[in-house]
């Protein structure tokens, strides 16, 4: 069996579309654990409505601490399945997921299926796909986020169990943060190239917040975490220089990034870490930095 767990949080107008995504997989095994997680919509009722309709494989729950890692800690609690896949309530699974990394798990006795999934992003301006695929080189991936996400994995219950789940005092970075631990525990992962997921950003995402604390602090989690594999990969004597450039490209490349918001605290780290990387890969992120500011000159001269 699997046990889809779907925290929902205000997602009235979009919950539908997940629901149905998954009772469309082609592996039918599978229970539905909503969990309710402070909604102040009408989410409540509707996934009352599905647990009356489908009372056989569907069942709701309420999470009154805020935030999806503890909705999803509830989730993982009441699950009975062998395996579990989280889904965030304004995504969506193809039709064949579930079936394709069940197989792929029980042929590679995997704990932990990282799957590519279809990003889809909605601005007021414009809409785009992009593509994000996964790396076979595990540490890699983990590195530079590219070892699936929440909705396109698949995760073995008892390995997750071992790691008590979700670190609920994570505002960010929190699949990468619990890959992390399984990894360092043991688990198995295998990847899965196909795009079988898809996950829907707004305009207001929040990796794009303009709250300089809350982005501060989401550059922490993700920087403090490349620290941390990188100390892991030194136990392991597992530091290759490329993966070690990888880990001094991925922190160069967030605080150049963002070093227009967060200026002060972007130039102070670049300063501490002492970071090797490409000269090329200094220009490129250089120029597009000084692109964007041009541009904003040029905004407000029009303005």
């Amino acid at each position: 069996m699997v046990s889809v767990v779907i925290p929902c949080h205000n997602c009235a107008n979009f919950i539908d579309r997940a629901i149905c995504s998954v009772m469309a997989q082609s592996y039918t095994d599978i229970e539905i654990i909503l969990v309710n997680n402070n909604s102040t919509d009408n989410t409540l009722r509707i996934l009352n409505y599905y647990q009356k309709k489908y009372p056989h494989c569907v069942s709701v729950y309420s999470e009154y601490k805020r935030g999806a890692p503890a909705a999803r800690n509830c989730g993982l609690q009441q699950a009975k399945g062998e395996w579990v896949q989280f889904l965030d309530a304004d995504d969506e699974l193809a039709e064949s997921k579930i079936l394709r990394q069940v197989q792929l798990g029980d042929n590679y006795e995997a704990d932990i299926i990282a799957g590519a999934c279809l990003l889809k992003y909605a601005t007021p301006q414009k809409t785009y796909d992009v593509y994000r695929p996964v790396d076979d080189d595990i540490w890699k991936g983990l590195i530079t986020s590219n070892l699936g996400i929440t909705s396109s994995n698949l995760w073995r219950r008892e390995a997750l169990l071992q790691v008590n789940g979700w670190n609920e005092r994570f505002s960010s970075s929190q699949e990468y943060d619990l890959l992390f631990r399984m990894i360092k525990n043991g688990a198995k992962v295998i990847a899965d190239e196909q795009f079988n997921t898809i996950v829907h950003f707004s305009g207001n995402s929040v990796s794009k917040t303009s709250n300089k604390e809350r982005l501060e602090e989401i550059l922490n989690n993700r920087i403090e975490l490349r620290l941390a594999i990188k100390n892991e990969l030194m136990l392991r004597g597992l530091l290759t220089p490329g993966l070690l450039l990888s880990i001094d490209t991925y922190i160069y490349s967030e605080l150049v990034n963002n070093a227009d918001q967060v200026s002060d605290y972007a130039y102070s780290l670049l300063k501490k870490y002492h970071l090797n990387v490409k000269l090329e890969t200094v220009l490129k992120l250089k120029g597009k930095m000084y692109l964007k500011k041009l541009l904003r000159i040029v905004d407000s001269i029009q303005a």
